[in-house]
């Protein structure tokens, strides 16, 4: 049943998949060339294929393919399987293993407020009272909501002040504490944490939250949290490349990646990438074999073989939606796909997404669990299937999402990418199926037949401020280019590559480094000769084109 029985094989697969269709002859290879098509320098991805049993599961190993480059000033700094990136948000539910593990020894409770473990610091750092007011919650006049540490990993505990976290430049000392943090006190970058909605109201992404998480675990263990982390949750689940040590020294981690806006852009010259204090939030380092490994060995608990890590019921009740709505359980994302009540099982999508500054990553598992309260394994369950993938630019979706499409599609499960394709995610070739192939294989034909000059539409947002925008479509080793006259350079041609997106009435390109599509459509009626028209797709609008002629109805030239 497995779709492939190597590394190998997933390496070509994903070649031929990414690679842009006039260069998949005669044996092509992913260059950093096309790699800039995505606008990232590398990737590298790992996944769980699908197989047909338990025994057959027990004896399948993850499956891994890398390419593309560490860092865009190196171009002989290779990824490997071996490369750490920033997991960003897939760090929270990691962290949220932690608890569970203290909960198991008995070190922490789930269900109680919060206040009792803060009380553990004689210093009075983070105050329980200053989390419940906000200019939302006053505690004069509203009875304090208990916060506890369910709500604070489901996103549920209404401290959501401070949704994301954005990092910081420079050296150690410069970089706050954990109460800093959460206080919003300097050199804090950030608002206080504080409650914005009623705890348990409602869902409420909170990388805040989680830092409060973070500042309990330290407090109950007396650990450091790099230190605690490997001590609970990294080493005992066999991640040997994870680390959630801030700031990376490259002391015997020198294979790491670098931050990038793009393919050719690193993050801020002369930083490597941000430091993230906020560990629990959004400072694990990581790979995606790594990741895999760790949500595989979890979902494991389920069968009563790995409850060495935590209790089956433990495991099922973090894996399932709080209250059964909302998307999260203790600390992963969760997504209902079937529901068999006679046989006490849901399928369901687990895993967590991340995005820090200069890394995007995305975490993904499918498979049957039992339902809550449900004393014995579910006897029936299809092995299950999952992917990882980890980039570093702020691109990364461009291609990962792809990837996870394209996987979905292999496996027959309904693995979802940020929903609908929305027209200003175009990437230059990933199709999902092999017809889908044959779509746009044919779309790189015919398309001189829109060379020549064309200009923005009176009246668009483009020309309020100034004269029309003007495009020159050219052409250069057999595919189109395009000149833009706003830019720096507007005499310099930029490549289209090939949309991955089949387009019923028009061939689709992607501008190469530029979050921008350009659609080629041609309309047909009454026998007359087709007309041409020229869009131009960015940040989810559609810009409309004419071409320029002269008053005799010639394409002009000038």
């Amino acid at each position: 049943m497995a779709i492939f029985s190597s590394s190998s094989d997933l390496h070509a697969y994903l070649t031929e998949l990414i690679l842009p269709v006039h260069l998949r002859e005669n044996g092509g290879q992913i260059t950093q060339e096309v790699m800039s098509g995505y606008n990232t320098p590398g990737i590298s991805v790992a996944i769980l294929p699908p197989t047909s049993n338990a025994e057959e599961y027990a004896k399948t190993n993850l499956l891994t393919c890398t390419f593309g480059i560490r860092d865009c000033t190196d171009r002989g700094s290779f990824v490997d399987t071996e490369t750490i990136s920033q997991a960003a948000s897939i760090s929270k539910p990691f962290t949220a293993l932690a608890v569970l593990r203290l909960v198991v020894q008995g070190k922490l409770n789930l269900d109680i407020d919060i206040e009792e473990y803060l009380a553990l610091d004689k210093n009075r750092a983070v105050v329980r009272e200053d989390l419940h007011t906000s200019a939302i919650v006053n505690p004069a006049t509203v009875p304090r909501t208990p916060i506890t540490l369910r709500l604070l990993l489901a996103h549920k505990s209404g401290l959501s002040t401070v949704s994301g976290l954005a990092g910081y430049y420079g050296n150690w000392a410069e970089i706050p504490s954990t109460p800093s943090t959460i206080n919003g006190a300097s050199p804090a970058n950030n608002l206080p944490i504080r409650a914005f909605t009623l705890p348990g109201l409602g869902t409420s992404y909170s990388g805040g939250g989680t830092t409060v998480v973070q500042h309990i675990l330290t407090l109950v263990t007396g650990k450091s949290f790099p230190l605690l982390m490997r001590e609970l949750v990294l080493e005992p689940l066999g991640m040997s490349r994870s680390t959630y040590e801030q700031p990376i020294t490259p002391g015997g981690r020198v294979n790491y990646a670098k931050a990038h806006h793009n393919a050719n852009t690193g993050y801020t010259a002369g930083t490597e990438c941000m430091i993230y204090p906020e560990a629990a939030a959004a400072g694990l380092w990581t790979t995606p074999s790594d990741l895999l490994k760790g949500l595989r060995a979890v979902f494991d608990c389920l069968s009563g073989s790995a409850d060495v890590f935590l209790p089956p019921a433990l495991v099922a009740e973090s894996f399932t939606e709080l209250n059964g709505f909302g998307g999260f359980g203790i600390g992963w994302e969760s997504e209902t796909i079937s529901t068999d009540e006679s046989n006490g099982k849901r399928r369901v999508i687990l895993g967590h997404g991340g995005s820090n500054q200069g890394f995007e990553c995305s975490l993904i598992l499918v498979g049957d669990i039992p339902l809550v309260g449900r004393d014995t394994p579910v006897i029936d369950a299809k092995p299950p299937v999952g992917i990882a993938w980890m980039s570093n630019s702020d691109w990364g979706p461009q291609i990962g999402g792809r990837i996870v499409a394209a996987f979905g599609w292999l496996v027959d499960e309904p693995l979802k990418v940020g929903g609908s394709v929305v027209r200003n995610r175009f990437s230059p070739v990933l199709a999902k199926t092999p017809e889908e192939h044959a779509k746009v294989d044919k779309q790189i034909n015919g398309w001189q037949a829109w060379k020549g000059q064309w200009k923005m539409k009176a009246g668009g947002d483009v020309t309020l401020h100034g004269p029309r925008v003007h495009l020159d479509i050219g052409e250069s080793e057999g595919l189109p280019t395009m000149s833009i006259s706003v830019l720096a350079d507007p005499k310099t041609p930029l490549a289209l590559l090939p949309a991955a997106f089949h387009h019923p009435e028009a061939k689709v390109w992607v501008v190469r480094d530029m979050n921008v599509a350009v659609a080629m459509k041609e309309v047909e009626s009454d026998g007359k000769p087709p007309v041409h028209s020229l869009e131009i797709w960015q940040n989810g609008m559609a810009y409309d084109a004419e071409r320029v002629v002269d008053p005799v109805g010639s394409t002009s030239v000038n």
